[in-house]
């Protein structure tokens, strides 16, 4: 499998402090990341992709790009979503502050022989509310940053067999839940950060895994830093047999699932780009 990832900005990355956006409570406004902590961060994250025998495919950063300071291009998740057909649907961006910025992937995507469609206008969905379950053929869409017709077009597109909407108060469905997977890519579990969900919403996703007899594995902390940081973490790359995220997962009920289950459990710290609000997951993207 591949992986696409952005390359960073030549002159750094929010070298002159994040703007955050009013519906993300994740970033921090105003903080200028360590830029040689940054650089060493995004070498681990090609490291330790490079150690689990995951190809990374590097998208430029272009000149227009950072000449805009559309710094979140960084967060290549965002951009699109790819089947395993090969069909590449672009994301519509809800925030005008990062309208367009997928229009810099297509070329490159292209050049791989990848597929491109495009959403209508009026469809608005953001990668990071999606997780594509290629195994089951399956969608999973949030909507804090989708619009149904977002969702709907997006699975459409990919050509699933199902769709199913999970709300919740993450500003992105990765920020909310994590899918867990067997070495044979089937989806058995999904990490949930239990508080940011209401007691309908909850058991939406409740009954959406007891159909799909998935295994719900719910995490709830009270407290908002305990919960960011808990939730940064699970915002992480989940592939077959393999977890990837910004730092160790420390909760018994993980750790377990996951030794009866046989998955990998590894980290590397994104903190730099935790700042903007993104985490492992956000920095990288499947390419089947």
């Amino acid at each position: 499998m591949k992986i696409a990832i952005s390359s960073l900005p030549k002159n750094g990355w929010w070298n002159e402090g994040i703007k955050a956006y009013h519906d993300n409570d994740m970033m921090s406004d105003g903080a200028i990341p360590n830029q040689s902590l940054l650089k060493k961060e995004h070498e681990g994250l090609i490291k330790i992709l490079n150690k689990h025998f995951l190809d990374t495919v590097s998208i430029p950063f272009e000149r227009g790009l950072e000449k805009n300071k559309k710094y979140d291009f960084v967060f290549m998740r965002d951009h699109f979503l790819c089947n395993t057909s090969k069909e590449i649907v672009i994301c519509n961006m809800k925030l005008f502050e990062r309208m367009n910025e997928g229009k810099s992937t297509i070329s490159p995507l292209e050049n791989l022989n990848y597929k491109i469609s495009y959403l209508d206008e009026d469809c608005v969905a953001e990668g990071g509310e999606f997780f594509y379950l290629s195994k089951e053929n399956i969608l999973l869409a949030g909507q804090n940053r989708n619009n149904l017709k977002g969702a709907e077009q997006m699975a459409e597109k990919l050509n699933v067999s199902n769709l199913f909407i999970i709300n919740s108060r993450g500003y992105h469905l990765d920020t909310s839940i994590a899918p867990l997977f067997n070495s044979e890519y089937d989806c058995i579990g999904i990490i949930c950060a239990k508080e940011v969900f209401n007691r309908n919403e909850f058991k939406n996703l409740k009954n959406i895994c007891d159909k799909n007899h998935w295994d719900v594995i719910e995490v709830e902390h009270q407290n908002i830093q305990k919960s960011i940081s808990f939730r940064t973490a699970m915002n992480g790359l989940t592939l077959p047999g393999l977890f990837i995220s910004s730092e160790k997962l420390n909760h018994k009920t993980i750790i377990d699932f996951g030794l009866e289950n046989d998955i990998t459990f590894d980290f590397t710290s994104v903190s730099q780009f935790n700042l903007s609000g993104g985490s492992v997951h956000c920095l990288t993207n499947e390419l089947f």
